[in-house]
Parts: structure tokens; sequence; C-alpha cells
């Protein structure tokens, strides 16, 4: 008789690409607790339940995957691990780790900003995820520049998430102002806006980089074209963190109208321009089929929604609201989609 393997490892081994999956799903929370914010169904108690179990759910995967990977390192994955470190391509996957940690504290921050002792605590590891982040940026720019030979084919749309990373510094530090009562802190603002302005110029040059290198050079491989979509993803989040910066009272009064400034129209149309090619180029992407690299399609639509609803909130469009809820429902059915492959590939295996 065969023996029944068990489905936790064969669904979270020890590796930095399952940080993937909890930083789609708790992007994907966070667009819907922003989208029902905005649509004003923050007192709906059905509602707020299913959130609430859609973060639970975001946390849990994300204390999966990062238990494996902790564990990971002293056993015998530790080899294995230690070799996505030094390679080219799975080194630029090691951002998701801080990255899906300010979302952690920004679902946390909606949860209990009533909480002043949670919330201190949050400022913490907010603080302590900075520190790592900002290690992130020096050693793996340092290496990219510095190293004797980098390829131009290890250049690929994963050296995004570092400066996704960069944005979601901005939006998660923005959040805590309030429940912190950090105002008076008037370095907050200075930094957020070098992570703001690094991130943006770094996201400029990988970006032509990368279309010159797709383009010109060499294609990406086959079951790494869903993060083609990561494209998105920096433009996005910089639409959000642009519009918070300079209008910060959309944070605590959601309905206030505000004047979107030209860089803002200029990220957003990028974005919007990009997720318009993938969505016409749909049949490339079929031809990737779903596995892990799947999840790469859930961020940055996530980011890209969360993108549209600060910028229909803001110049009060209801179009765009409505394009809001679509976007939400197709992740939706994508995270569905996903999981439910997760789950049959761990069953078979």
């Amino acid at each position: 008789m065969k023996p029944i393997k068990p489905v936790i490892p064969a669904l979270f081994a020890p590796s930095v690409v399952y940080f993937g999956i909890p930083m789609g799903l708790l992007g994907a929370a966070m667009n819907g607790l922003h989208l029902q914010q905005m649509l004003g169904f923050e007192q709906d108690v059905a509602l707020n339940n299913l959130m609430l179990s859609f973060i639970l759910f975001g946390w849990l995967t994300f204390i999966l995957v990062g238990v494996g990977f902790a564990s990971g390192l002293f056993n015998k994955h530790r080899d294995k691990l230690k070799k996505e470190w030094l390679s080219h391509f799975q080194i630029s996957l090691f951002p998701s780790i801080t990255l899906t940690t300010f979302l952690v504290i920004m679902t946390s921050v909606k949860i209990f900003s009533l909480n002043p002792t949670i919330i201190s605590l949050l400022l913490i590891l907010y603080l302590s995820g900075i520190i790592a982040h900002t290690f992130l940026n020096i050693y793996l720019i340092n290496r990219w520049i510095f190293a004797e030979s980098v390829p131009i084919e290890h250049h690929k749309p994963t050296w995004f998430i570092l400066l996704s990373g960069n944005f979601v510094v901005v939006i998660s530090g923005l959040t805590l102002i309030e429940p912190l009562g950090l105002q008076d802190w008037h370095f907050w603002p200075e930094l957020l806006w070098l992570y703001f302005a690094g991130g943006l110029i770094l996201w400029f040059s990988f970006s032509v980089s990368l279309l010159y290198r797709l383009i010109f050079e060499s294609k990406i491989e086959l079951n790494l074209r869903p993060t083609l979509f990561i494209f998105m993803a920096p433009p996005s989040l910089a639409t959000v963190a642009s519009i918070l910066l300079l209008e910060p009272t959309l944070i605590t009064h959601p309905k206030a109208l505000v004047a979107i400034p030209g860089l803002t129209w200029l990220l957003f149309s990028f974005a919007s321009f990009m997720l318009l090619l993938w969505t016409l180029s749909i049949r490339y992407f079929m031809a990737s089929g779903l596995s892990v690299a799947s999840w790469a399609y859930i961020y940055p639509i996530a980011a890209y929604g969360m993108a549209m609803q600060y910028v229909a909130q803001a110049d009060n469009h209801p179009f765009l609201t409505s394009m809001s809820l679509g976007i939400f429902l197709v992740l939706a059915f994508l995270m569905g989609l996903l999981s439910l492959r997760s789950l049959l590939s761990a069953i078979k295996s």
C-alpha cells in the first residue's frame, strides 16, 4: 500500500518561492478591505467576517511558509536554501519576505487600530522590516552592479519585487501615522519620500533594461511567463504611495476629493497599459499552464486594483469604481483556482 504523504510539506516546502502565496493573499485582502471602505460597507457584519477570514488565511499561510523556511535553515534543506540565496534569479524573490511582512502590518492596523499595545508592537515590527528591506536594497543592488558578470538572462520581472517593497514601505508607514500619532515625528515623511524616490528611479531603470532584454536579447522562459504581470506592481503601488504622500487626508477621510497630480496619472496609466497588453496577450500566458509561478498573477493584479480604487476615490469616478469591483472578483476567481490546483497537486503527490 502506497504511504500517504503529508499535505502541508508538499504545499509549503522550504523555498523562498512560496512566499509569493501569502504575498498574493494579503495583497488581495488589502484590496478587498479598501474596496469595502470605498463602497461604504464597513458596517456590514457579513462582509467584515468574510474579510477577517480572508486576512486570517493570509496570516496562517505566511506563518506556515515562514516556519517551513526558517526550519529549513537548520535541517537537510539548508544547502538548497543557500543555493537560492546565491542564485541570481531566486535571490530576487527574497524581498517578498519583507514585503509580505509589511502587508501583515497593514492588515493588522485595520483590525487592531484601537489597541495601543498591539499598534506599538507593529511599529517595532515595521522598523525591523525597514532595516531588513534596506539591507536587501543595498545588498541586491550592489550585487547586480558590482558582480563580475550578471548575464542579461538573469534580469527578470522578479527584480521588481524589491522595488514594490519600497513603495509598500511608504504605504504601510503612512497607515501607522494616525493610530500611533506620528504626525509630530518630523523625520517620518522624509523617510518615506526616501524610499519612494529610490523605488521610482530604479523602477524606471529596470523597466527600460528589462524591456530591452525581452525584445532584443532573450525571451522569458515559458514557465516564468506569469511573472511578466509583476511589471504592473511597482507603478500601481507607486500610484497609491504618491496619492497618500501628497494627500494623507485620504487615509482618515476616504470620501475626500483631492486633485490627482500628473506623476500619479503617469504611473497609473503605465500600469493600465501593461494590464491591457498582457490581457490581450492571454493566449501566451495560457500556454504556461498553472503552477506555483502562477501566483505571480495575484499580487500585481491586487496592487493594480488598489491603485484604481484610490484614483476612483480621489477623483470620484464611478466607472473606475465599478472596474475596481470587477478586478476584485477576478482576483477572487484566480485565487480560488490556484488554491484548488495547489490542493489537488498536494493530494496527488
